[in-house]
């Protein structure tokens, strides 16, 4: 894929901005939850425990991208990532029932982060898809020319311009 594709480039914008966001929130949490561990635990843990979930399958994404998969193969990436969470919220247990209570809690954040995920997804999904302003497709195109330019002058060495 190519590193200066607009709709990757947003998707990288995109992802970068709600990473941060959670990272922010995890130190802010940490914090608290370190000067008082019980009144964080019993008012903060779930916040806490969503950020960590939701900032990690960000950072899957952004590994994804950073890969330089085509287009196509990142738009199969995230419709199957909907499909996955679509499928955990529609067929799976609502409650885990293990006889870890914390474990049960865990499982029912995990679905809530789930719902989130796949609106953003959606929205990765769509930018995709999104034709880019004319701006940077003159650029593109201008680029692609100088390439061009460039590898002919290489193949023909003899031939000026």
């Amino acid at each position: 894929m190519e590193k200066d594709n607009w709709n990757v480039n947003e998707i990288r914008h995109w992802l970068d901005m709600k990473i941060n966001r959670e990272e922010r929130d995890i130190r802010e949490q940490t914090k608290k939850m370190n000067e008082n561990f019980l009144h964080f635990f019993e008012w903060n843990a779930e916040s806490l425990y969503k950020s960590h979930f939701i900032s990690g399958c960000y950072k899957e994404l952004r590994n994804v991208l950073e890969e330089g998969k085509d287009i196509d193969e990142v738009r199969k990436i995230l419709k199957g990532g909907i499909a996955y969470c679509e499928n955990k919220l529609l067929e799976g247990q609502l409650d885990y029932q293990s006889s870890s209570r914390t474990t049960n809690v865990a499982h029912f954040l995990k679905l809530e982060c789930m719902q989130q995920l796949i609106k953003d997804y959606r929205e990765f999904a769509n930018i995709l898809s999104v034709t880019p302003p004319e701006e940077n497709r003159q650029q593109a195109a201008s680029k692609k020319r100088e390439k061009e330019e460039t590898s002919e002058k290489k193949i023909k060495p003899g031939i000026r311009r």
